[in-house]
């Protein structure tokens, strides 16, 4: 009963409050939809790795190596201990050798052949490989071996050299090239006053071949001489200091090639030519160094061991010295024996006479006949002896 009473009631109530609300108890009944719920999922970024890669670990630096002399240029080296690397610019530089770099590998190429170097890390090298160290591509020595015509030896001093031997092809026969024999040039007179011709004498000489059509020639042009009309080879005995302080700058003047025989034991002595001005002669592209045998001394009395000690050691020293193995040899004063011209034919291609006269491309080549011109030759003279050049020999 009072249950009943209580429902009662608590409905009476709420119709009263609808009705308060200006709604009827039908209104009232029906209810208003209860609110959507809408569930919200939350999708959380998966985590990614954040780890950054370790940085590859540089090499330390390879240290410095032995001093050498590359072409006639003393330049450092770097070592791993076992091996010397040398910075292919410095072959660019001193030997015209064409550099071709890519991040594994360098290329050098000298008279149209071409040697591929490897480029590693410098601390997993292995035989043949170079690498890069501060930009700078190394290659090991060996390489510079397998350039053509590259040759090495030990200087007097005990380094390394590295120079090019040229391969020389016998010039076309029967060609007559006049050879002309000087010594000094200078109008500063001492010893045998007969050697120094006068710097005015060389400059009418070489303005009468310029202006009549003669080609100056180094003894490897003989290689090729059918390309010059007029050939004439300009000699100097004994590499007198002169010979680079009148000579040179007449030479550059008048665009002529030279070539002096030099005396390596009198380099550096009172009037001879120092070491560096004996390079900078052989770098001009006007003058070729070559030998007057090691100490000048008379080859006709010479045992065979010490006419080898003079060809060899004389071409060794200028090889080292300039970079280019000398292939032509002066025997001094004109001495000489058969064994000593058959030694110099071992380390030589031209051997040259003091004097004799025309030189034809038919003759011996270890016995090239000169000119002599001493002081006091006047132009006259000069143009008899030049006047044969590029004619044939009537036999």
């Amino acid at each position: 009963m009072k249950k009943g009473c209580l429902v009662f009631c608590a409905a009476a109530l709420l119709a009263l409050m609808l009705v308060g609300c200006g709604k009827t108890a039908q209104e009232a009944a029906v209810l208003e939809p209860e609110p959507e719920v809408i569930e919200a999922t939350v999708v959380l970024a998966e985590e990614t790795s954040s780890v950054e890669p370790e940085p590859e670990e540089i090499p330390e630096p390879l240290p410095e190596g032995a001093e050498i002399l590359l072409f006639g240029a003393r330049v450092s080296t770097l070592t791993d201990g076992k091996t010397l690397f040398v910075d292919c610019a410095l072959l660019e530089e001193f030997a015209g050798v064409d550099i071709a770099s890519a991040d594994d590998a360098v290329t050098l190429g000298l008279d149209g052949q071409e040697t591929v170097v490897s480029l590693v890390r410098s601390d997993e090298l292995h035989a043949g490989d170079g690498f890069l160290q501060d930009g700078a591509a190394y290659v090991p020595l060996e390489a510079i071996l397998e350039l053509p015509g590259v040759v090495s030896g030990e200087a007097e001093d005990g380094t390394m050299y590295f120079a090019r031997k040229l391969t020389l092809d016998p010039p076309a026969e029967n060609v007559n090239v006049p050879v002309l024999m000087y010594h000094a040039v200078s109008d500063d007179l001492w010893g045998y006053w007969d050697l120094f011709v006068s710097p005015q004498t060389i400059e009418e000489e070489l303005l009468y071949l310029q202006e009549n059509g003669f080609d100056t020639i180094w003894f490897e042009d003989l290689s090729h001489v059918e390309d010059y009309e007029k050939p004439v080879i300009l000699t100097f005995d004994d590499g007198y200091d002169d010979n680079y302080t009148e000579l040179f700058p007449l030479l550059q003047k008048y665009n002529a090639k030279a070539t002096i025989f030099v005396i390596p034991k009198a380099i550096g002595t009172p009037h001879k030519m120092t070491a560096e001005q004996i390079y900078e002669l052989s770098q001009s592209g006007l003058v070729s160094i070559q030998s007057h045998t090691y100490s000048h001394g008379n080859l006709s009395t010479m045992d065979e061991q010490t006419l080898i000690f003079e060809m060899e050691e004389s071409q060794k020293y200028l090889a080292a010295l300039t970079g280019q193995v000398p292939y032509a040899v002066c025997y001094p004063e004109g001495t000489r024996s058969e064994l000593s011209i058959e030694v110099a034919g071992r380390y030589y291609d031209y051997g040259l006479l003091m004097n004799g006269q025309l030189y034809n491309t038919s003759d011996d080549p270890l016995r090239v006949k000169r000119f002599y011109v001493p002081r006091g030759y006047d132009l006259g003279s000069f143009r008899w002896s030049v006047q044969e050049a590029g004619t044939s020999r009537n036999w």
